[in-house]
């Protein structure tokens, strides 16, 4: 019988915040350690980082594992054992991985590599904390931002304004503080949405930040369409009404959506309107019911069109606006904190009118990001939502001048689930399709604050390693649910009601992504650890 290639024999390292233990799980598929490897030896070699095992099936076999950095209490014995398909072995820690001190230690060391990896293994050493990034970039003087795929520049200007998103819900707190009744203090909360509204306009130049996307006005974007509806078309259809000699005038669609403004040049609509008609028209637009949008702004008449998809986005240069914007129901549920937040919806955020639509790079046509619309016209408030695991701030991507480098798909939904865990106060989590709500996954939290990480086994002695280091992680069982049966979905609507599961909405590209990558961490673990009554073990990268 063969020797099986060393290459074949993969190590996992795994420590837990609060436990000053270091564990290796080693593992070959299609080997029994408990059988085959006789005689195990284990060598700890300190100073070289390396732990040699030997062990006797037909011929001798020789293993190197590389250990990462680590403060190792040599006055403690090993502990090592075979089982059934992998072999494990304990080292003792003078500290847990994450205190203050060890970090420190691996820091210092990170940064005396020869390598020159000393940046890149300290991003490793703390979990992502999610920030919107603001004071980073308001430091710069300008920003360009770039796909992190093919590295073309976004931004066809720079962008020399940063806005901060609230990272709360403000219009529940808005309703707790002042009362959601329209009495409470004038109907102050109402006031606040239309302020809301005003001050995190998607404006041409700015650019607003959350914590998990950017948001830029399309017009900042470069080489990049969007569908729009057509002005002259608009006009004709819904028409210019007089009201008075102020120059007030309504504009009516067949669907009710009824907007008001004040022109500088009074538009007569093509047709002639029979007085009695015009009479049925003057309406005031407070008093018009369902009015999904009333401004009071100026219009040029050269701007043409006067419909509400038009009026939705940033106002144009012939544009100014004046007065308070009066939103329905489902745009103020569409703004309630969560304006920037593309990449996690919950129930509340969701809302009938709101269509999302993909968005893509000009030129590699990698996703990127979303942008809103309603009625499948041009972007809802003419901004661009960009995930910053999609996007870079300097063509060096990863460097240090790359604001977004720690960001990836997989450390971004870790922390999402975190905080679901800590809010909700839920370890379970079910993912829907945002556009069809039909469930994608199930998510079940079993480790928060868990250090791993995974390679493959040399058998050389004398070859120089490359240095390892742990990084955080959160171990999860999860279940694929995209090609789900009806039953099996039944199941699943069951398992969610019976555990108060947390429900979350997400683009379905995002989670298939996210599902592969969950599929590739489970062979991280041996054979025995990946299932469990149909879920999947796996590990995310905080």
């Amino acid at each position: 019988m063969a020797t099986e290639s060393p290459r074949k024999w993969r190590f996992t390292w795994e420590a837990q915040s609060h436990i000053p233990m270091l564990k290796l799980f080693l593992f070959n598929q299609g080997i029994n350690p408990i059988n085959q490897c006789k005689d195990l030896k284990i060598d700890l070699q300190f100073e070289k980082s390396q732990l040699h095992l030997q062990w006797t099936e037909q011929t001798r076999v020789s293993l190197v594992v590389p250990i990462p950095k680590v403060l190792v209490d040599l006055e403690s014995p090993l502990n090592f054992r075979a089982l059934d398909d992998h072999l494990e072995a304990k080292i003792v820690l003078l500290l847990p991985i994450n205190h203050p001190i060890v970090l420190s230690f691996i820091s210092e060391l990170s940064l005396e590599d020869e390598t020159g990896a000393g940046h890149a293994a300290s991003d490793y050493l703390q979990p992502l904390f999610l920030d919107s990034g603001v004071k980073s970039l308001s430091n710069e003087r300008e920003v360009h931002l770039y796909c992190r795929n093919c590295f073309f520049k976004l931004t066809r200007m720079p962008i020399k304004s940063f806005v901060d998103m609230p990272s709360i819900n403000w219009r529940e707190v808005a309703d707790n503080w002042f009362g959601a009744c329209c009495c409470s203090f004038g109907g102050i909360s109402e006031k606040l949405v239309a302020k809301y509204v005003k001050s995190y306009a998607c404006l041409e130049g700015t650019c607003l930040l959350s914590t998990t996307s950017v948001i830029l006005c399309k017009d900042d974007l470069s080489k990049s369409e969007f569908p729009d509806c057509d002005p002259m078309k608009k006009f004709d259809k819904c028409g210019l009404f007089d009201i008075n000699n102020d120059g007030k005038s309504i504009c009516r669609e067949d669907n009710g959506m009824v907007v008001h403004y004040t022109a500088t040049t009074q538009l007569q609509k093509e047709n002639n309107v029979d007085k009695e008609h015009k009479e049925d028209e003057e309406l005031r637009a407070e008093e018009l019911p369902s009015t999904p949008v009333g401004k009071s702004f100026t219009v040029d008449a050269s701007t043409g069109g006067c419909c509400p998809h038009n009026m939705l986005g940033p106002p144009s240069k012939g544009q100014e606006i004046n007065g308070m914007v009066d939103l329905l129901a489902s745009q103020k549920s569409f703004l309630n904190g969560y304006l920037g937040n593309i990449f996690m919806f919950r129930s509340p955020d969701l809302s009938k009118e709101v269509e999302w639509i993909e968005f893509a790079c000009p030129q590699c046509s990698n996703m990127l990001g979303a942008y809103p619309c309603v009625n499948g016209f041009k972007p809802f408030d003419g901004g661009i939502r960009l995930l910053k695991c999609y996007i870079s701030s300097s063509l060096s991507v990863g460097s240090s001048g790359d604001f977004f480098r720690k960001y990836t798909l997989e450390n971004m939904f870790a922390n999402q689930i975190l905080e679901s865990a800590k809010d909700e106060l839920s370890f379970r989590t079910v993912v829907k399709d945002l556009k069809t709500k039909s469930v994608m996954a199930q998510i079940v939290l079993l480790n928060p604050n868990s250090w791993c990480c995974s390679g493959y086994c040399e058998e050389d002695v004398d070859k120089q390693f490359s240095k390892i280091t742990l990084h955080p992680v959160i171990k999860v069982l999860f279940s694929d649910c995209c090609d789900s049966t009806e039953s099996e979905l039944r199941s699943v609507n069951a398992w969610e009601t019976k555990n108060q599961a947390d429900e979350v909405y997400m683009l379905r590209h995002l989670m298939k992504e996210l599902i592969k990558c969950l599929e590739s961490n489970n062979s991280i673990f041996p054979p025995s650890f990946s299932s469990t009554k149909g879920f999947v073990l796996s590990c995310m990268k905080r």
